[in-house]
């Protein structure tokens, strides 16, 4: 044998040794990915909450395929670091820039990061009011006072003005009270400053107080204000808050709204105003 057919010989031996490592490699990674994919399906099996569960098993597959594929290019010698950097740097700045789920998904970190809000909370974003039942990166379920449910996308918790009632000391709720202008002001005040002063259901940390507001023609006005923590029960509470000013009022024989036949004023202050 001549020195070309040995070193053609030579070097065919090395392709070879080279080809059998890289199926071996790619072999490896084949098998790691699949006992990726039944360790993830036994872990998200373990989770309690069916949503949760959901979501990963709909989308650790997926993820761990896509590893798996990039590994397996790897193992072949391909250099896929490179590349790799590239396509994540434009696929990562398209879904962010160009896509309401890349938006929705930045949006949900940082709100985790800044600690906005947590399950349970009360909260207001935009028109919406309601309490936190469950959150994702993507979209934030909200439970409304109707009873109905919201899913938020979390790119409007960043971009828009958001109250977290729970942590701001609750929400403010008021009732104006209508009392004939012969009624002696100061002892109504007095029966009513007594009445919120025994409200067990007023926050602790916020004091329910009578205000005088205005003289009419017909009648004196007071409003009385009131601190709760879910505003999804405001009506049963604005009920109470009225019910029991008016008995003590007409138990002391104080005429509530006879004269100018008003009707209750229904408006709404924020905690935070």
């Amino acid at each position: 044998m001549d020195l070309s057919s040995f070193e053609s010989s030579v070097g065919s031996n090395e392709a070879a040794l080279l080809a059998t490592q890289s199926m071996g490699r790619l072999l490896g990674v084949a098998v790691a990915t699949l006992i990726a994919l039944r360790v993830a399906r036994v872990l998200i099996g373990r989770i309690d909450d069916a949503r949760i569960r959901d979501q990963l098993r709909y989308f650790a597959p997926k993820l761990i395929r896509v590893f798996g594929a990039i590994g397996g290019v790897a193992a072949i010698g391909v250099d896929v670091s490179g590349m790799a950097a590239v396509m994540a740097t434009i696929g990562f700045t398209g879904a962010v820039v160009f896509t309401p789920v890349g938006q929705n998904l930045v949006a949900g970190a940082m709100i985790r990061i800044d600690d906005v809000y947590d399950i349970g909370d009360v909260v207001t974003v935009n028109c919406l009011h309601g309490r936190v039942v469950f959150r994702t990166l993507l979209r934030t379920e909200i439970e409304l006072p109707d009873g109905s449910k919201a899913w938020v996308p979390n790119a409007m918790f960043q971009d828009g003005e958001v109250l977290n009632h729970s942590r701001m000391g609750g929400w403010r709720i008021v009732v104006q009270i209508p009392l004939d202008r012969s009624t002696d002001r100061r002892r109504a005040q007095a029966i009513m400053e007594e009445v919120v002063s025994r409200f067990e259901w007023n926050r602790p940390d916020k004091t329910a107080f009578v205000a005088f507001d205005s003289i009419g023609s017909e009648a004196t006005f007071f409003n009385v204000f009131a601190w709760i923590d879910d505003r999804t029960l405001e009506p049963m509470y604005r009920g109470l808050l009225l019910d029991a000013l008016v008995d003590a009022l007409e138990d002391d024989g104080v005429s509530v709204g006879q004269t100018t036949n008003l009707s209750i004023d229904r408006r709404i202050v924020a905690s935070d105003r």
